[in-house]
């Protein structure tokens, strides 16, 4: 009796669940796939960015999908892109020196079925933009610009992954 008392609540907390969906039905995408994501093309003068939106791109895709994310340009699914343009300017400006900066990150993205040559999704302009501070001085001088870059990488995976797990067939 005792035994059924400590047993019944647990049955009925197991199999009613939490209560909790993922809001996409998609859950399981890519599971069993392979989604190739070679480093985009770089039409901008700026060294790097291109192999950053890359890298990033692939870690959310992995942390957020089943799919076998490679680096090449062989698999079930091709995401290739371009970085169209990059550009920082001053958004702030103190004693005639620039103390915060705008990045913005310009790309174009095309996700393509390998199969059927069917294009899943694309998108030919895509805009991104981080703000930085530059330091006070140039003794203190700590190059953020990096970093920023770094944080509009990941706005950018996590916007393009969401936006194919979440997209209507």
């Amino acid at each position: 009796m005792r035994f059924a008392k400590l047993v019944l609540p647990l049955l009925i907390l197991i199999s009613g669940g939490c209560g909790y969906q993922l809001a996409t039905k998609r859950a399981n995408a890519g599971d069993g796939k392979t989604i190739a994501v070679p480093t985009f093309t770089n039409s901008s003068t700026t060294y790097r960015v291109e192999q950053r939106l890359s890298e990033s791109l692939r870690r959310e895709l992995i942390q957020r999908t089943r799919y076998k994310v490679v680096s090449g340009s062989t698999g079930d699914v091709l995401v290739s892109g371009e970085v169209l343009r990059y550009g920082a300017s001053p958004s702030t400006i103190n004693s005639g020196r620039a103390s915060s900066y705008v990045i913005s990150v310009e790309v174009r993205v095309v996700v393509t079925d390998t199969h059927s040559g069917e294009v899943l999704y694309q998108n030919p302009y895509m805009r991104f933009q981080e703000n930085f501070e530059m330091a006070p001085n140039s003794a203190e001088f700590v190059p953020e610009e990096p970093a920023a870059v770094d944080r509009v990488a990941g706005t950018f995976a996590s916007s393009l992954v969401a936006l194919l797990i979440n997209r209507t067939p």
